[in-house]
């Protein structure tokens, strides 16, 4: 199926119920996070609430465990039965004609779509908190739009600590808010729970996920065959738009990189306003927001079509240690296992005479001596995604998404040279959700001679 095949012609009030999940798989997420706070406790999770345009933006959590796309909603689930409540605003509280917009009035469909137990005003949420003493809900920001729970918990507290702003976190407001409104409540991060369960992704979850990265790979291979000497990394940057927009009813799931040259030494860079010159390699990295699910890719290529003898060199040994680590990665092994083993093989590798790097050695020696941990973090509602940190230290499991990201910082040409892949551990080994983008150099060389879809660029 392909990522349009749920947006085309549906009635716009569909859109606001998750395409992906049924209401069982709901429901059970639902159970599993109140056996896990226990009787007596309660869940309480807050929708995003509205931004000033028309996109849709809504929590992470909120949206795994609800389903629904509603602003200023709220999920109160009991502890130990599962039995939940989502209360609503009023349709006249959304945008649009009253047909295409969803709320309190709607509230038997609302129920048996997402498998619900009942689906109540947002006025009457009040009452519904009175005499609960255990209160679950995340101590944190709104994971969603693009935005990591990083990257927004970061934002609220520098504008918190701010002299001129002073801004309370949302969900500090939110503790407040319900010490002052319920007597008596007492409040637990729900957080490390939810990580938990959102650790590794349900089959469902893990289509929504290589929809996302079918897209990014899309990108970087529309990218590659249109790039030219003397056009704008931005140009690149509009590919990237385009094909989301067109492909997937979507927008970015992060800022784009496209930098070319000295300019990938900024790991971060998303300016993507100079001109691409001839001699330079270009570095890109983006991913989708596809329906809250994103993925994240990196391809390097020479803007001039044709790998340089060093590019041809160093990246060539980033390819060998890209496949040596993927090739190590199965359930019940440990990422340093897999980052000891790809080591080895390299160094042999660049030992032998015959395998074209007269550097590799030198190459892989500062690789290994930086210590980076390639299989570098989880993808999944966010490009970093909220999971349970522990990971790290223990054995790969089945359904776990993560990305492989091999990575050298050459401080003599200024340059970050990387490929990275999205991919999911499965029975056996694992699947490169983005791997349809080619890596292999003459691979890239012959698909940027190919014609381009994008000549008005």
């Amino acid at each position: 199926m392909k990522p349009m095949d749920l947006i085309v012609d549906k009635p716009p009030v569909d859109l606001l119920f998750t395409p992906d999940f049924t209401a069982d798989e709901l429901r059970e997420r639902r159970q599993t996070i109140a056996a896990s706070i226990g009787p007596g406790a309660h869940l309480l999770l807050a929708a995003a609430p509205p931004v000033p345009d028309d996109r849709t933006i809504q929590d992470a959590n909120f949206y795994y465990f609800s389903g629904l796309e509603v602003p200023h909603s709220y999920l109160l689930v009991e502890g130990g039965s599962g039995r939940s409540t989502v209360f609503l605003p009023s349709r006249s509280a959304m945008a649009g004609t009253d047909e295409n917009c969803l709320g309190f009035e709607d509230a038997i469909s609302v129920a048996e779509r997402l498998g619900l137990d009942e689906a109540r005003p947002s006025t009457e949420l009040n009452a519904a908190l009175q005499g609960i003493k255990t209160l679950f809900t995340p101590l944190a920001e709104v994971e969603g739009g693009g935005a990591t729970l990083f990257g927004a918990n970061g934002c609220a507290g520098k504008r918190e600590q701010e002299e001129w702003d002073q801004a309370e976190p949302r969900h500090k407001r939110l503790v407040r808010l319900l010490e002052e409104r319920v007597p008596g409540i007492g409040i637990e991060d729900a957080l490390p729970l939810i990580k938990k369960m959102r650790t590794v992704k349900s089959p469902a979850e893990i289509e929504v996920l290589r929809q996302a990265g079918a897209l990014s790979a899309t990108v970087m291979i529309e990218s590659m065959k249109a790039t030219r000497p003397g056009m704008t990394e931005n140009q690149l940057q509009a590919i990237a738009e385009f094909v989301f927009r067109s492909q997937g009813h979507c927008g970015l799931g992060y800022g784009v990189i496209a930098a070319g040259g000295r300019r990938t030494w900024d790991g971060h860079y998303h300016y993507n306003n100079v001109t691409l010159a001839e001699d330079e390699i270009l570095l890109m990295d983006c991913g989708p927001d596809l329906r809250h699910y994103t993925s994240d890719i990196a391809r390097m290529w020479p803007v001039n079509g044709t790998f340089g003898p060093w590019h041809r060199q160093i990246y060539g040994v980033i390819v060998e240690y890209h496949k040596a680590l993927l090739s190590r990665v199965r359930p019940g092994v440990l990422a340093k296992d897999v980052y000891e083993g790809a080591a080895g093989h390299m160094l042999a590798l660049c030992d032998d005479p015959a395998s074209g790097f007269p550097d590799g050695r030198r190459i892989v020696e500062q690789m290994i001596d930086r210590g980076v941990g390639y299989l570098n973090h989880g993808v999944g509602l966010s490009v970093h995604d909220a999971i349970d940190g522990t990971w790290r230290n223990e054995p790969l499991r089945q359904g776990f998404v993560v990305v492989m990201d091999p990575m050298v910082w050459w401080e003599e040409r200024h340059e970050y040279v990387r490929v990275e892949d999205t991919l999911v551990v499965t029975a056996d080994g694992c699947e490169r959700l983005t791997g349809a983008a080619p890596i292999e150099i003459d691979e890239i060389e012959a698909l940027m001679q190919e014609p381009t879809n994008f000549n008005s660029i």
